[in-house]
C-alpha cells in the first residue's frame, strides 16, 4: 500500500474505524523511533486500526525542548522507510499549525477530531502542547477522558547509550559513524540531488559527484569517509569528502564529494544514496592539485584495504 501523506490539520480524510497513532518528531527514524513505530504497527494489527504516524516539520522555530535541531535524514528517505515498514498514513503539518494549542486542545482537536485516534504510542519523554506544557502523565490523563488509550515505549539503549537524536547528531558531527550507525539501526545516509561542481575530479581522472547539504541538516565532521553508494539497486564502494574543498578556494559551501569506485556515468540531477561507514582522515588543504590527487589515491587504497579486510 502506498503511503498517504497529509501536511494539513483539517478534519477531512479521517481513518475509518479509528487509528493507532505513533506520536513524535521522528527526526532520525533511529532505533528508538522504530520501537515506537513497531509497537504502533503491532497494536494496529491486533486492534484492526489504521496505522498512522503524526509528526511535523519546523521551517521556523521548532519546539522549545528541541533547540536548534538539525535533520538526520531527508523527508523522502523517511517516507520510503515508513512505507517499507507498513505505515499507511503520515500526518506531517508544519509546527506553526498547532504550536499554539494547549495540551487539552491538542488531544481534542488533533488526536480526536483530526486523527480519529483510538490508541496513541510515543516515547516516554514525549512533550506536547504550547511551550511543551504536557508530558506523558498529562497525555494519559487527557486521553483517558477522550476515550483514547495512551502508551509510552521505554527509551532504547545501545552499549549503555540512550538512543536519542541529540546523541546521534553529536556522533555524526564528531565523525564516529560506526557508533552513530548502531544507534540509527542503519548507516547515516544522504540522498541529495547530484549537482555540477568544478569538474576537478574529472580532470584528475577520478570523476566525482557533488551533493550540497540542505540548511538545518546535520553536517558530518569535515574530512574523508569510507562510504557505500546505492545506484540502480547496486552497491558501490565510495570515498566521500565532506567539507569546503580548501585546496580550490576559501569560500566554498559545504559539500559531499564522492568518488564511486567502478562506476562510470552521468548522475547529474539524480538523487543518489551515499551511506557513511567510517571516518578516514580530516579535510586538508594541499599545496597543489597534484598533492590532492596523491592524497585521493592514498584514500582509495586505504578504503580498499578496509573493505578487503572486512
Amino acid at each position: 500500500m502506498l503511503l498517504n501523506i497529509s501536511h494539513y490539520l483539517s478534519e477531512s480524510g479521517l481513518p475509518s474505524g479509528g487509528s493507532c497513532v505513533a506520536l513524535g518528531l521522528f527526526d532520525g527514524l533511529h532505533l528508538g523511533h522504530m520501537a515506537v513505530i513497531e509497537r504502533m504497527l503491532a497494536l494496529s494489527a491486533t486492534k484492526r486500526l489504521t496505522p498512522l504516524m503524526f509528526t511535523f516539520t519546523a521551517a521556523g522555530d521548532g519546539p522549545a525542548t528541541k533547540g536548534n535541531m538539525t535533520g538526520l535524514l531527508s523527508f523522502d528517505m523517511m517516507c520510503s522507510l515508513l512505507e517499507r515498514h507498513g505505515v499507511e498514513q503520515v500526518v506531517c503539518p508544519n509546527f506553526e499549525q498547532f504550536r499554539h494549542l494547549c495540551p487539552e486542545d491538542f488531544v481534542r482537536k488533533v488526536l480526536g477530531k483530526r486523527l480519529g485516534a483510538a490508541h496513541v504510542v510515543c516515547g516516554e519523554d514525549f512533550r506536547f502542547g504550547k511551550d511543551a506544557a504536557g508530558d506523558m502523565d498529562t497525555l494519559r490523563r487527557l486521553c483517558s477522558g477522550a476515550n483514547i488509550t495512551a502508551e509510552a515505549v521505554p527509551t532504547v539503549t545501545i552499549d549503555s547509550c540512550p538512543v536519542a537524536s541529540r546523541n546521534i547528531r553529536q556522533l555524526v558531527e564528531s565523525g564516529d559513524m560506526p557508533t552513530a550507525n548502531r544507534l540509527l539501526g542503519r548507516p547515516f545516509t544522504i540522498d541529495f540531488e547530484v549537482i555540477h561542481g568544478r569538474r576537478l575530479g574529472r580532470t584528475l581522472g577520478m570523476p566525482t559527484i557533488n551533493q550540497a547539504f540542505p540548511t538545518r541538516f546535520t553536517l558530518p565532521r569535515f574530512g574523508v569517509y569510507l562510504t557505500r553508494v546505492l545506484l540502480n539497486g547496486n552497491l558501490y564502494s565510495g570515498i566521500t569528502n565532506v567539507g569546503v574543498k580548501p585546496t580550490t578556494g576559501d569560500s566554498n559551501p559545504p559539500l559531499a564529494e564522492t568518488f564511486i569506485q567502478g562506476f562510470e556515468g552521468d548522475l547529474y540531477g539524480q538523487r543518489v544514496n551515499v551511506e557513511f561507514l567510517r571516518f578516514l582522515r580530516d579535510e586538508q588543504k594541499f599545496g597543489s592539485v597534484n598533492e590532492l590527487k596523491s592524497a585521493i589515491i592514498a584514500d582509495i587504497a586505504h578504503a580498499r584495504a578496509i573493505v578487503d579486510g572486512e
